[in-house]
């Protein structure tokens, strides 16, 4: 492991004989032989985690309509979704479409800011490490990222046996303050209200500038964003999902824009309007689409019109705050029910429990409120904690047990969810109800169990087949722009017709919030 913040015990001669002087003094220690003396913040590699996390790279099947930036015979593209915790990666054959090779690794800034907001304020500050030193946050957050990427990208052609430098285009999405620090742009103004981008126009940067291993001339581009909170992930994945799709007139395919203003002149300022979009609208005429994460993008389809907002459900479904959370490894309890008076659990790979991720936290909360042992208010009805696992069945040697915090924890991710997703209805003058499909994206919304998450009332209580669960669709969407300049095209066009809800600017936002706090 390597310090990154906060003071450990002195280097132990064990570590002095196994490290070197060098890794020492660039902050490298073994986690076995140090001891935290304040708060500390490490960064662990990918080599020394214990256990291989589960990295969801899938999503839907979707057509590649092919029609790439680059021409040259046998020439490869790599595509990228940069999320706040993790990223995953595609090495796709330009000729073809065909993904040859696809992976996956926990984001590095992970070790200088768990959520965006952490990063941001990161960012502006001079980098701590040995090794970093000198440099301004941002810079370091560049780079750490950036060193991850041609890991992976090494990885893939190894996998593929393909030479690095057939790897001539580049497409990579993100949230906002994903993609700006990628590109080198500005964070510190998302970090305060009006929670600007330095641009939401799409970027087309030489791979070399990055620092990217990529082939002689590469590009790399990075589709628009549309606000502070709401980046070219997201993009992606309505594009992914087909949720719009143009209409042909003339010959060619656009989107049209109605005449008339689709809100009010007093429309609030919080709220940039949407235009009215013709075109054929996926299973129904309101369609919520979302992309659970650390932080997330909600989209409202409704009449034609597309509004979007953004909200920090915060990382306790990556499994963090938790007390007993872990990442999605061998171990983690990763589903639970309530049954007969307890509840049954299901570990990943059937291994002893060790901890629970983020889909296991979820049925375990619901599983509590179906045995009556949680209250309205979210405290339990056995005390401070509920012994889930007994010592005798854990793979750690004591209880494995759920407190009122993680219960907490729980409830603040999921009433902002709700929350922003009852202010888009109520902003469209809809009620859950009136919703013809509910689709759900992200590695986190590909494991979790949807009754779980209505039984909490993270999501409406609706039939189960208006639900869809599309996996990583972000990384589809990136993919299909990666081979298709016409989809470049329509990304940028449905970039300038969504609708934005600021929620911290929302009148109706706090109410909403606090009342979906409770069960």
């Amino acid at each position: 492991m390597r310090r990154v913040t906060g003071d450990l015990s002195a280097p132990t001669p064990t570590e002095a004989a196994a490290l070197g002087r060098d890794a020492l003094a660039a902050g490298w220690r073994l986690a076995c032989q140090a001891t935290a003396l304040n708060d500390v913040r490490l960064h662990i590699p990918p080599e020394s985690l214990t256990a291989a996390q589960r990295l969801q790279v899938e999503g839907i099947e979707a057509r590649l309509d092919l029609d790439p930036a680059i021409h040259t015979p046998g020439a490869y593209g790599l595509a990228v979704d940069v999320g706040t915790t993790k990223v995953a990666a595609y090495l796709v054959r330009l000729e073809t479409g065909e993904t040859v090779a696809r992976s996956a690794a926990m984001n590095p800034q992970i070790a200088y800011g768990e959520d965006v907001i952490s990063r941001i304020a990161f960012a502006g500050r001079e980098a701590g490490p040995p090794k970093e030193r000198g440099q301004v946050g941002a810079k370091c957050l560049q780079s750490v990222l950036v060193e991850t990427l041609n890991s992976l990208l090494a990885e893939m052609c190894a996998s593929a046996s393909v030479p690095a430098g057939r790897v001539l285009d580049s497409v990579m999405v993100g949230n906002t303050a994903m993609h700006h620090l990628l590109a080198g742009l500005p964070v510190e103004q998302l970090g305060r209200a009006p929670y600007a981008p330095a641009t939401t126009e799409p970027l087309l940067i030489p791979a070399r500038e990055l620092g990217l291993a990529l082939g002689e001339g590469a590009n790399v581009y990075l589709p628009p964003v549309i606000a502070g909170y709401v980046g070219a992930d997201h993009l992606a994945m309505l594009l992914a999902t087909g949720i719009i799709k143009p209409r042909r007139r003339e010959g060619r395919e656009e989107f049209n824009l109605a005449a008339k203003k689709p809100f009010a002149d007093n429309e609030k300022p919080s709220r940039s309007p949407a235009p009215v979009l013709w075109g054929s609208l996926l299973r129904g005429s309101n369609i919520i689409a979302l992309d659970i994460g650390t932080n997330t993008e909600i989209a409202l389809l409704a009449g034609g019109r597309i509004t979007c907002c953004s909200c920090a459900s915060g990382p306790a479904f990556e499994g963090a705050h938790i007390r007993e959370g872990m990442r999605a490894a061998p171990g983690a309890i990763e589903r639970a029910r309530w049954s007969d008076g307890k509840i049954l659990w299901q570990t990943i790979e059937g291994q002893p429990p060790v901890g629970i991720c983020g889909s296991g936290i979820l049925d375990v909360v619901a599983s509590l409120l179906d045995g009556g042992l949680l209250k309205p208010n979210g405290q339990l009805t056995v005390g401070s904690e509920y012994p889930l696992v007994p010592a005798a069945q854990t793979g750690l040697g004591r209880d494995l047990v759920v407190t009122r915090k993680d219960v907490h924890e729980i409830q603040l991710a999921k009433s902002a969810i709700r929350a922003g997703t009852e202010v888009l209805l109520a902003n469209a003058g809809l009620a859950a109800g009136d919703l013809d499909g509910f689709i759900v994206a992200g590695a986190f919304g590909t494991y979790l169990d949807l009754r779980s998450a209505v039984r909490v009332g993270m999501f409406p209580s609706l039939p189960m087949e208006k639900f869809s669960q599309v996996g990583n669709a972000a990384g589809v969407g990136a993919r299909m722009m990666l081979v298709s300049a016409k989809k470049r095209r329509e990304a940028e066009a449905l970039a300038k017709r969504l609708g934005y809800v600021e929620l911290a600017a929302d009148d109706g936002f706090t109410g909403l919030f606090m009342k979906y706090l409770g069960f």
